[in-house]
């Protein structure tokens, strides 16, 4: 076995190895996810097609797939004869959730020769500081032959801003942001090369076997990818309100008989000009109530007002009221809204998004990605955590990891949160479900998303989708913050074709009326 430093090389002698990664799983260290990279001699790949991770396990010529994985181990296997002669490299990605690489210890990568299971190489000294993507190593051709090079360099960014250097369409990192905001693309351990320094290169004759007197290795010169932090000031929140005054269409249905006066058949007219409390029949709202409720004499000439008015009335107009939890469980139908209080109860804090689905068909897998978007209370995107970004704001909101089939019980991905944790510029969090190989809703059934007292376990609110779509994406629910500081639940149940998180942020701006 030949011990590898930073930069060093060594020939592979199988047509068949395994790249192997592990370190020491701990209940405070990152999560660490393993990808790869077939990059040709651009130093990019061809399309979305050459990145090969969680969701994508496999390349399309079968050659490259992501191996066995288990908590403080990850693998990649590699057929090196099935490769595309195009392909020049196989990059061996690794990204950290929750913290920076630094926070991970006994990173380790090896090599073994599939063939024979004989180590061929480790390399376990990569020197890791702020970064939390890295280039661990690389398989690359030389001559005719392969090699293995030990790389161990990254980015800040995060996976987003290395996947977005070789040239992926990352659509989960968010918009590019101005020229006075934009960071540094270059990898945080290293300064950005010449082109020339882009690939490897064969050591000279006089070199002593496994050294690499090259220049170091670097990550393509591309433009600067987007930071996953988006802007921290969002401008003026606390003007916005938190519910659009124009979504009174969609009023309340609730669940329990006495509620039912939540619903008011047609939206009153203007405030001012109308009785404080109007009858609970039929009756259109301009005809004349009961004496007692009959307005004063003085304000008869508004009361006659062409029934246009209503369209006047002010923009900050109350929206309609909506039930809490003193009844105990809440079952909402789309459009519905439930606050999450309890009369008398502290506000409610640590709870989790359980989401759910079937295959529509036996024996068919069905892989969803589940995601929740955090906006401001003016639409602005300010974090996605998703299965490859799972845990955002010091862990007020976590993904606890991705469910590849939807077969079983239960829930197929779950998100948790800490309400009283989450800054107070997110107004809304957007529960969105996607697919990411093209699978439409038309092939799934049973889809739900239901909110958990993460306490005691008790289901309080669920929404279950009954509708189907040709889509591929679904903003199912969200959470929005009111201006006491509370929370509200919202089942929203609204298809778009969004086959990544990233393209149903806008659809979900829409839908949430912001």
């Amino acid at each position: 076995m030949t011990q590898l430093t930073k930069g060093a090389n060594v020939a592979v002698p199988s047509d068949a190895v395994n790249i192997v990664v592990t370190w020491t799983a701990a209940p405070q260290a990152p999560t660490v996810d393993l990808s790869t990279l077939l990059v040709t001699a651009t130093g990019k790949v061809r399309d979305d097609s050459d990145f090969v991770f969680y969701n994508a396990p496999q390349h399309a010529s079968g050659a490259v797939r992501l191996g066995p994985s288990s908590p403080g181990s990850a693998s990649v296997e590699a057929h090196l004869t099935g490769v595309e002669d195009v392909v020049e490299r196989i990059v061996v990605v690794l990204s950290a959730d929750g913290g920076p690489f630094s926070q991970v210890p006994g990173l380790t990568v090896r090599v073994d020769d599939a063939t024979s299971g004989q180590v061929v190489a480790q390399f376990g000294d990569m020197g890791a500081t702020s970064e939390t993507a890295l280039v661990a190593g690389e398989l690359y051709r030389r001559a005719g032959a392969w090699k293995f090079r030990a790389v161990g360099q990254g980015w800040d960014s995060g996976l987003a801003g290395l996947a977005t250097d070789f040239g992926i369409s990352v659509d989960d990192a968010p918009e590019q942001p101005s020229s006075s905001t934009a960071p540094a693309a270059t990898p945080a351990s290293a300064p950005a090369p010449a082109p020339a320094a882009l690939r490897p290169a064969e050591p000279s004759p006089g070199e002593q076997p496994g050294s690499d007197t090259s220049q170091p290795y670097a990550a393509p010169v591309s433009p600067t990818p987007a930071p996953l932090q988006p802007p921290q000031q969002p401008s003026a929140p606390q003007q916005a309100p938190l519910q659009p005054p124009h979504q009174p269409q969609a009023p309340l249905r609730a669940p329990l008989p006495q509620q039912a006066p939540l619903q008011p058949p047609h939206q009153p007219q203007a405030p001012q000009y109308e009785p404080l409390q109007p009858p609970h029949h039929q009756q259109a709202p301009q005809q004349v109530p009961s004496p007692q409720m009959a307005p004063p004499p003085q304000m008869a000439p508004p009361q006659m007002a062409p029934p246009q008015m209503p369209l006047a009335a002010p923009a900050t107009q109350a929206a309609p009221s909506v039930v809490n939890l003193d009844k105990g469980h809440v079952s909402l139908r789309k459009g519905d809204r439930v606050s999450l209080t309890k009369t008398g109860a502290p506000p409610m804090s640590r709870v989790f998004m359980g989401l759910g689905w079937d295959p529509a068909k036996r024996g068919r897998n069905i892989d969803l990605d589940a995601s929740v978007i955090a906006f401001d209370a003016n639409g602005r995107e300010l974090e996605i955590v998703w299965f490859m970004h799972k845990k955002e704001f010091g862990g007020a909101i976590v993904h606890l990891g991705d469910n590849l089939t939807g077969k079983g019980d239960g829930d197929d991905e779950v998100i948790t949160l800490d309400l009283t944790a989450i800054p107070p510029t997110v107004m809304h969090l957007a529960f969105t479900i996607n697919s990411y190989s093209g699978q439409k809703f038309t092939d799934v059934r049973n889809a739900y998303a239901r909110l958990v007292d993460a306490q005691s376990g008790a289901e309080l609110v669920r929404f279950s989708l009954s509708e189907s779509d040709r889509a591929t994406g679904v903003v199912i629910a969200a959470l929005s913050r009111t201006p006491q500081g509370t929370w509200d639940m919202r089942a929203i149940g609204q298809f778009a074709n969004g086959r990544t998180v990233k393209k149903l942020v806008k659809p979900a701006v829409q839908m949430l009326g912001l």
